[in-house]
């Protein structure tokens, strides 16, 4: 979840927020909310001012023994900024951590607002809240070791509870990218959006480690995906294509976007391939309440301990404010995003789009009305003629009309003549193909995404289907 900047909408800067979160004695300090003010596309930035107070909840009676949704699989959770899994994908982290399950979790970017990076910076403080945070879900003493994870030739920023192995949070550091993925003058208007869109060419952290082109950044996930274990993956929304701003509204938050998408890319390249699962972001309140009073009061109570060390609007800071509408509904929520199947005679692609309140899968199309050619594309499934296709001999002809969908410089459908351009293969991993190459959509995030031939390798969602 990103943070604005020192100064905008009237809200105490970090500056302050440090010096207030400084002045309460102890672990007083812990008890207060931070001002981490948002920027959502289509909502105003909402009016931070402190958090319910959780009293009396101790950390052992945090959903005491419930059973974590999935099992036990060792669980890699994958998100933007420092807080997206507190928000976003609890309870389940609070299950898992309950239960003595492997929860690793990787943060993209230093969820920085624009700010430096220093020895007591907003980015350091934010961190430090996580490791209070995840130490009370574990029901154990705050207490970390710093042990940085080596992978693939680079060390990641890392820290191990003690006496809980299983319980790892790894750090890029990358910068802040901003709602709309424009990024801040002071890192250089980088943001994952502009690097999955090739804008730049790399990204380098705030802390001034070495930088990550987009494959540089795909291949250290999957090996950390690999070091650790994993056998799934939990991260944000990789079919919302919004980028702070609507419809749908709430628009989500351009990190959000993105690093679903990255930490999904990894995944597709583990062994064996997982799939990742994603949680809504911004848009939870265009979704029902779905968690009981228990399991808000212990979300609250957990977000709470973090935002203590992130900072408050004001010192001092109170113990017990109102919370705005929309973070309640947020910490009354959690929801992941649900893929259907295909239908019978669709080619549903792996590149969805997120409408408001759930996924609109996308199915390949022929467009036009001739019955003997006409180019394809992918369009929103609608159970229409034109998008029905049949497997027959080696071909794929659409159902209407048996045109033969042919591969070229575009894919399009025309009169069935036997050529090597209207042979298709498939495999177990959902790839369709003609010859050497793939039928691939780009990712509705690219810049002018398009249906063509392209690569077979490396794995990616551009290339997987479903039929």
């Amino acid at each position: 979840m990103g943070s604005r900047p020192q100064g905008s909408g009237g809200s105490a800067g970090p500056g302050a927020i440090a010096a207030s979160v400084r002045r309460a004695p102890g672990n007083r300090r812990r008890t207060a909310l931070a001002a981490l003010a948002l920027v959502v596309g289509g909502i105003p930035p909402l009016p931070y001012t402190g958090a319910v107070q959780a009293r009396g909840v101790q950390p052992t009676a945090i959903l005491r023994g419930a059973e974590p949704e999935g099992g036990c699989r060792r669980t890699l959770i994958g998100v933007a900024h420092q807080d997206d899994d507190l928000l976003f994908i609890n309870p389940e982290i609070q299950r898992l951590v309950r239960a003595r399950c492997f929860a690793g979790t990787v943060y993209l970017t230093a969820g920085d607002a624009g700010l430096s990076f220093t020895a007591d910076s907003y980015v350091r403080r934010r961190e430090q809240g996580l490791r209070a945070a995840y130490a009370r879900m574990a029901g154990v003493p705050d207490r970390w070791m710093r042990v940085d994870l080596p992978v693939r030739g680079r060390t990641l920023v890392s820290y191990v509870l003690a006496g809980r192995p299983d319980v790892r949070l790894v750090f890029l550091r990358l910068p802040d990218g901003f709602p709309k993925g424009t990024g801040s003058p002071r890192h250089a208007q980088q943001s994952l959006l502009k690097l999955f869109r090739g804008l730049i060419p790399a990204m380098g952290p705030v802390d001034g480690s070495a930088s990550f082109t987009g494959e540089e950044l795909v291949s250290v996930l999957a090996g950390v995906i690999a070091e650790r274990k994993a056998e799934r993956v939990l991260t944000l929304d990789f079919d919302s294509a919004t980028f702070g701003v609507g419809p749908p509204n709430p628009a989500d938050h351009s990190d959000h976007e993105m690093a679903g998408r990255y930490f999904r890319r990894a995944a597709f390249r583990t062994t064996p391939r997982l799939d990742a699962t994603p949680y809504v972001g911004y848009g939870l309140p265009l979704l029902p309440g779905n968690l009981t009073p228990e399991q808000r009061r212990d979300k609250l109570a957990v977000y709470d301990v973090y935002a203590g060390y992130a900072g408050c609007t004001a010192g001092p800071c109170p113990p017990r404010v109102t919370l705005s509408q929309t973070f309640r509904q947020w910490t009354e929520r959690e929801h992941r995003r649900l893929h259907r199947g295909p239908r019978p005679g669709e080619i549903l692609s792996a590149i969805s789009r997120t409408g408001a309140r759930a996924v609109v899968e996308r199915c390949l199309a022929r467009s036009g009305r001739r019955a003997a050619a006409g180019s394809v594309m992918t369009a929103d499934c609608d159970d229409g003629p034109a998008q029905q296709w049949v497997f027959l001999d080696g071909a794929v002809r659409s159902a209407p009309t048996g045109a033969c969908l042919t591969a070229g410089a575009t894919v399009t459908v025309s009169p069935c003549d036997g050529s090597g351009r209207q042979i298709w293969w498939s495999d177990a991993d959902g790839r369709i193909g003609s010859g050497t190459l793939c039928l691939h959509q780009d990712d509705l995030a690219a810049l002018g995404p398009r249906l063509g031939m392209r690569a077979c390798s490396p794995y990616r969602p551009e290339v997987r289907w479903r039929w």
